[in-house]
């Protein structure tokens, strides 16, 4: 049997659920692990909005240490709380299938344009929050933190009239039966690697990377590819109103849509390229460089 592996994991009922479906396929592989949970600054401060814990890793930045430093063998992440450069010696050693990569509505209404003017809706998200407020002006957008099972309360408790989350936390969940609504990706575009889990190594660790390997479902990486380097090409971090989708054309093609918006939601640019999958991050690059010459570095990085 071969030797075990230590999975690096945040504690929270989604990210455990997460870390359960790596263990299963690696102990479908014969390698047997267990789990040690890594409390991180996003799941410890709860009193203040995402954005203003800084940009960058709130939810990976004590997981990356823990594997740089050996306490874990790996890290299983939400791809999307992942910086577009990664801890120095670590890599993305495995990305499993992607879930549905959408934003949904829950509500009591079944469409978001059904929902009255002055209506609440709350959302963990500053991506969500401008996009929102760029569709829907004159809706009332509540910031709303904490685990899924957090919001959801909050959201039953305060009396919001709608609720915004990723739709893939809640399928993994089993709780689909919530959702009202997927919003169309082409205008709530997701955040970059929305919907995937993604397996962190050492670098040099090549034992390891050889038994993750077999986990890796390469459609999802060239996915990823593209939407990580929209994020890499405009400098933004994992918490701004950055939105990055790239989806398979009939044809074959990865056609690549980046979309960034001021955080009232006033000011939305947005830019798309399409070409073989082979070229997928220069696809991502291409469209971040879009971005960048429609001034998005000025709007996600105000002074």
């Amino acid at each position: 049997m071969a030797e075990m592996l230590v999975i690096g994991s945040r504690g929270s009922p989604l990210a455990l659920k997460q870390t359960e479906m790596v263990a299963a396929a690696l102990a479908a592989a014969g390698v047997p692990t267990r789990v040690e949970v890594v409390h991180t600054e996003g799941d410890r401060v709860l009193d203040r909005p995402l954005s203003a814990l800084g940009s960058v890793g709130v939810f990976a930045g004590e997981l990356e240490s823990a594997l740089a430093a050996g306490r874990v063998d790996l890290a299983v992440h939400s791809l999307k709380d992942l910086p577009a450069q990664l801890a120095p010696g670590l890599m993305l050693g495995a990305l499993l299938e992607r879930e549905d990569p959408r934003d949904v509505l829950l509500s009591r209404v079944a469409d978001l344009e059904d929902l009255p003017p002055g209506a609440r809706i709350g959302t963990s998200s500053l991506r969500r929050t401008a996009f929102l407020r760029h569709r829907r002006p004159d809706l009332v957008v509540v910031p709303v933190r904490g685990n899924l099972g957090t919001r959801l309360r909050k959201w039953r408790e305060e009396g919001w009239e709608a609720l915004t989350l990723a739709a893939a936390g809640l399928l993994r969940m089993e709780l689909g039966d919530l959702i009202r609504q997927y919003l169309d990706p082409w205008w709530m575009v997701p955040a970059p690697g929305q919907g995937v889990i993604a397996v962190e190594v050492r670098a040099a660790d090549t034992r390891v990377r050889e038994l993750v390997a077999g986990l890796d479902h390469a459609p999802t990486r060239r996915q990823v590819e593209a939407e990580r380097a929209v994020l890499a090409a405009v400098g933004a971090g994992c918490q701004m109103p950055l939105g990055a989708y790239a989806r398979w054309r009939e044809d074959g093609r990865l056609e690549v849509a980046g979309q960034a918006a001021s955080p009232d939601g006033r000011r939305l640019l947005r830019a798309e390229r399409a070409g073989p999958p082979e070229a997928a991050a220069a696809l991502g690059e291409a469209v971040g460089r879009a971005l960048l010459d429609q001034g998005a570095r000025d709007l996600l990085n105000p002074a």
